[in-house]
Formats: structure tokens, sequence, C-alpha cells
């Protein structure tokens, strides 16, 4: 159950703004002259209206009718007693009070879910939901700890979103996933706690049939003359390609982007002449091509999680990790941390 305190703000406009702090006991908020009561679901029906700009839209996520999302939204507002939607036949957007309201209510839907997740781990309860990030190079890692997890814990729903690293950032941040997996990034939130699991490093591929299939190792020159097939613009592999050749990036014949590893790897295999650079983790089990060292000192991209600093690690989320890191050799000893 959740309480709400919520103080009144008069604006210039005479307008009432929210601000809040929550305790955590039962679904009510008191204001400073009157007591409004509102449910967890018209909290979550209320974000994922703003998220989307949508009722439609939101309605349809949410699995239930736009009417009945539009009920339970007005109702919230006269709760509360301010106009969180501006509405019109085109579009939906949030009044300046909706904003301010807007990551208050995310936090406490995080804090209700936390509540219900520290309940279950201490219940010892294996259910719930997981969810976890990953970027589009990582995935493949993850089939056979994905498979381990799903009958080990059949009745946890895994969520698995692959997205840029930049997003996976903001949703870590925005609590939307319980962790993230992806190559080290060059930069980090403050926000964001990262711990390594193995060492790895960027990688040229090419098929059997290649002209450099039987070197063991090539310079970034080397590779000047084939033509290439990449990871797109804002991926891991592709940015840490292009900060080893900054300067230099109109001298590689890059003839197709895409963000899907497997079909990069599937046009290389093909290929007598074609090039991918990529993370070495990715591709080291995968016949038909052959995977070459890259000469250059600045070529590390570790693997790693990241989750959100000084947060509550749900015991789903560690076990899928010790899992992971007993699967594939990766450093067991930093779950400790966690």
């Amino acid at each position: 159950m959740l309480i709400i305190i919520i103080d009144s703000i008069i604006d210039n406009n005479n307008s009432r703004l929210l601000c809040a702090r929550f305790n955590y006991c039962t679904f009510a908020a008191v204001f400073t002259n009157y007591t409004v009561r509102m449910e967890l679901r018209q909290l979550r029906y209320f974000v994922s209206v703003a998220e989307t700009n949508s009722f439609s839209e939101a309605s349809r996520l949410l699995n239930i009718t736009q009417s009945t999302l539009s009920q339970q939204v007005k109702q919230l507002e006269n709760e509360l007693g301010v106009m969180l939607f501006e509405r019109s036949s085109h579009r939906v957007c949030l009044t300046d009070v909706g904003e301010a309201f807007l990551p208050e209510a995310r936090r406490t839907l995080h804090a209700a879910d936390v509540c219900i997740d520290r309940m279950n781990d201490i219940r010892g309860l294996k259910a719930g939901c997981l969810n976890i990030g990953s970027t589009f190079s990582f995935i493949p890692l993850l089939k056979d700890t994905v498979l381990l997890f799903m009958k080990e814990y059949p009745d946890i729903k895994l969520n698995i979103h692959c997205h840029d690293m930049e997003t996976l950032m903001r949703m870590v941040k925005e609590r939307e996933l319980d962790v993230a997996l992806s190559y080290k990034p060059t930069s980090i939130s403050p926000e964001i706690e990262s711990h390594i699991l193995f060492d790895n490093k960027l990688a040229v591929v090419v098929s059997e049939q290649h002209p450099l299939a039987d070197a063991e190792k090539v310079r970034c020159s080397d590779l000047k003359c084939f033509p290439f097939v990449m990871p797109a613009k804002g991926l891991q592999a592709r940015n840490a390609f292009d900060l080893l050749t900054r300067g230099s990036e109109s001298q590689f014949n890059v003839r197709l982007e895409i963000n899907e590893v497997n079909v990069i790897i599937d046009l290389v295999r093909s290929s007598k002449f074609l090039v991918t650079v990529i993370s070495q983790a990715a591709v080291s089990h995968i016949p038909g091509i052959k995977v070459i060292t890259l000469d250059h000192p600045n070529t590390q991209m570790e693997g790693s999680f990241h989750i959100l600093k000084d947060s509550y690690t749900k015991r789903s989320t560690k076990e899928f990790l010790k899992m992971l890191c007993e699967n594939k050799s990766y450093n067991i000893a930093l779950l400790d941390m966690l």
C-alpha cells in the first residue's frame, strides 16, 4: 500500500503545481488541505499515455479499451484537482502540472515494484518479471543462459530489449530495465554502476575464402582495399572502430550499414571480399568465418553489465547474471558486490 504526501505550490498564474514525497503504506494522496485517493494502476495508465502521447496507443499497450483508459485518467485528474493532459483532436500532451507529476509517478511505481520484489525475495518466490537490456552484438552471447534460466525459473517472465547503448543507459536510469548487458561503453553516467564480465576485443571478420583468411593479424590500413559491411553508426562495435580510424574514415569503403549482427555475418560468410569489424566474443564460435586480430593498441571491448547505482538488485537479476557467468566462465566473483 502507498501513502503519497503532496504539498500544494501556487505558481504566478494561481495554478496548483504538485511537489510530492512518498511513504509506502496505503493508496492515498494527502494534500495540504484535503485527501486524494488514487490507485497504482491509474498512475501506470497516466505514465503510459504520457510516454506514448496517445490514448489509443497506450490502451493497445496496456491491453484495455480506450474508453476505460480515458475514464481512469480523467478520474485521476479529478481526484488531484488538476489537468494532467492537454487534449485535442490531433494530439495529447502533458500540461506543466503533468510534466511535474510524471517523474513522481514513475518513482512511485518503481518503489511499489521494488516493494513487491523485496517481498518475493524474502518469501523465496520464483515468480515475477525480469527486464534485461542488451546491445545488438551482445545478444548472441545470451542464448544458452536464456534457455537455462527459462528452464530453472518457468514462472519468471523474461523481457529482453535490444537497443543501442544510449537507449539502454536511458532505460536503466528510468528504471525500465533491471540490468543492461553490453560491451563497456566509452563513457558512462554517474548514476549507473558498471562491472566487467569478461575481456574482449574488436576483431576483423572475413569468410574462409577471403584473401585475408590466413592472416593472424591485420592493421587498419590493410583493410582499405576491401568493401565493408558494418554495424550501424551508434552501435558499440562501430563506435569503437570509428574511434580507431578517426580522421581517416573516408578511406574505408563502407558499402552497407545494418544493426543486425546475424545478417552481417551471413553476408560476410557468403562473400569472398566483404570485411566487417565486430566484437570477437560475438563471433568466436560461428562456423564458416575467420576471426582475425586487429593490430591496434586500443581494441578493448570488455563485456559488462550495468545497473542503477544504489538501487535494489532483485534475486532474479542476480540469478541470471550468475548463470551467465557460470555458463561463459566469466567473472563470477564480482556478483558478491551486488
